[in-house]
């Protein structure tokens, strides 16, 4: 008689259990051999008997929550067939056989070692300080006026800084309640090497604007940024550094990144801007670029301004 193996299935680690006896009575009372503390579990709630042939009978003791085998209710279930997966209240177990085969081994980040860029503090505080010089740089390049060093503070502060420490701050909570630890760490770079992604497109984006003369490119990569982008970094954490089942990782970072993405898809100027009517820019030729592939039809300044003179009041160039 082979001895058999009771898997309680949690969020994080599962509880595995030898039952090295023919009778093993599973509950919440404390003379059980498997004791299961949630409330939702019997006192006595169910009997496991293996003979020597190797058949496995449950039977189920408890009236209240009792227990599904395969999903139906019965007094009780014998098979020789493992694994037998179980509901008990609240809680889901498996019965296992010694030989079941287990997942493969999934590799820390950076294959276990301590200077790989997620798995050490160094490089989380650093990419920080360097998320908060390109906010710096950036702000005080699109300074117009003179630059007060006070104001460059208060914009890394608020702007930048609370905005890394909100988002390091909500993704921890949920891998917290996803996988029943904090990772402060590998969520801070991931935070900071996204915000730094985007800030090296934006500029190439201003590029495209330029070279097509058009707002294609700057509306094609706001959308494609918070539908596409940030979902597919979530995933890749969620997969490559939690190591959640595919399936899971695909609905979890679609549900994460939802609400950052429609409340940022409102506040963003270059998509609010298509769904009015007015443009603060006119629509002539302004690129000195040799390459100018417009896609937008476009007319020179002379004819825009004749269109302009000639307009009524209340009337805008089409």
């Amino acid at each position: 008689m082979e001895p058999l193996i009771l898997e309680i299935i949690t969020r994080d680690l599962h509880r595995y259990h030898a039952l090295d006896k023919p009778e093993i009575r599973v509950g919440r009372a404390l003379d059980n051999d498997v004791i299961l503390s949630d409330a939702t579990v019997a006192p006595h709630h169910l009997i496991i008997i293996q003979d020597a042939s190797g058949a496995v009978e449950i039977r189920n003791l408890a009236d209240t929550n009792p227990t599904r085998f395969e999903g139906k209710v019965e007094n009780s279930f014998k098979t020789t067939r493992l694994p037998i997966k179980l509901q008990l209240g609240r809680i889901t177990a498996r019965l296992l056989s010694r030989g079941q085969a287990v997942p493969e081994t999934k590799s820390l980040t950076g294959n276990g070692g301590t200077s790989h860029i997620f798995r050490h503090a160094t490089w989380a505080v650093l990419l920080v300080l360097l998320c908060l010089f390109v906010a710096g740089l950036e702000y005080y390049l699109d300074s117009f006026n003179k630059l007060k060093w006070g104001e460059l503070l208060e914009f890394i502060l608020t702007e930048t800084a609370a905005r890394i420490a909100a988002f390091v701050l909500a993704l921890s909570t949920l891998e917290r309640l996803l996988v029943n630890r904090w990772e402060i760490i590998p969520v801070t770079v991931t935070v900071c090497l996204i915000f730094l992604v985007y800030h090296l497109l934006s500029p190439l984006t201003a590029e495209l604007v330029y070279l097509f003369s058009s707002s294609v490119p700057l509306y094609l990569f706001n959308i494609g940024w918070y539908l596409v982008f940030i979902p597919l970094a979530i995933w890749l954490y969620l997969t490559k550094v939690t190591h959640l089942k595919m399936s899971k990782s695909i609905l979890l970072s679609v549900f994460i990144s939802s609400p950052f993405a429609i409340i940022s898809i409102m506040q963003n100027p270059a998509i609010r801007s298509l769904f009015d009517d007015f443009s603060s820019s006119a629509n002539y030729q302004k690129s000195l670029s040799a390459l100018n592939w417009h896609i937008s039809k476009t007319v020179s300044i002379e004819t825009f301004i004749a269109q302009a003179d000639n307009l009524d009041a209340g009337e805008f160039v089409d």
